[in-house]
């Protein structure tokens, strides 16, 4: 008997080892969407009008890393924690575009683990060549979150999923 009730403890010890594993969750399991790995193309890389010709890895590591041929973003490979929480209790987070073409860029973006209101950007037009290459800008995350963020510029998008955290 003792061997019996020695080898049903250990098989309810392992289904409940088991069972513990699997509740392990990644943020893929627990249906949180994925922040978007930057894909090392940068204006230099896609031949853009006034792109710098001293582009690196390295370079694109903390600079421009991720576009599509028509806009480039500086992604981060971690969450985005604001530069400042305004007063509204908005999170502000300076981000930097590059435009390979003229025309206006426009930004919008939405929460997407929870309700929110939409993503605020402000793109500075300022700059002598604003037609063709880099844009400063700011978004204001009404919450912390998971967001999609998408630039809009000549019909073409670049869309991208960033976790903002507010540390503060």
């Amino acid at each position: 008997m003792k061997t019996w009730m020695t080898q049903a403890v250990l098989i309810v010890l392992a289904m409940l080892v088991g069972g513990c594993a699997s509740d392990k969750t990644t943020a893929q399991q627990a249906g949180l969407p994925q922040v978007t790995v930057p894909n090392g193309r940068s204006p230099a890389t896609d031949n853009a009008p006034r792109a710098g010709a001293n582009d690196t890895a390295q370079a694109r590591g903390g600079g421009w890393n991720h576009g599509n041929g028509i806009l480039w973003v500086g992604l981060r490979g971690r969450p985005y924690v604001p530069d400042d929480v305004e007063k509204d209790g908005s999170l502000r987070v300076k981000a930097g575009w590059w435009k390979g073409y003229p025309g206006k860029l426009t930004v919008t973006g939405r929460r997407l683990d929870a309700p929110a209101p939409p993503l605020r950007c402000s793109v500075n037009t300022d700059y002598k060549d604003g037609d063709i290459g880099p844009l400063a800008s700011y978004f204001w995350f009404p919450t912390e979150g998971y967001w999609e963020i998408t630039g809009h510029l000549n019909g073409q998008d670049l869309t991208f999923i960033v976790q903002v955290v507010n540390k503060s």
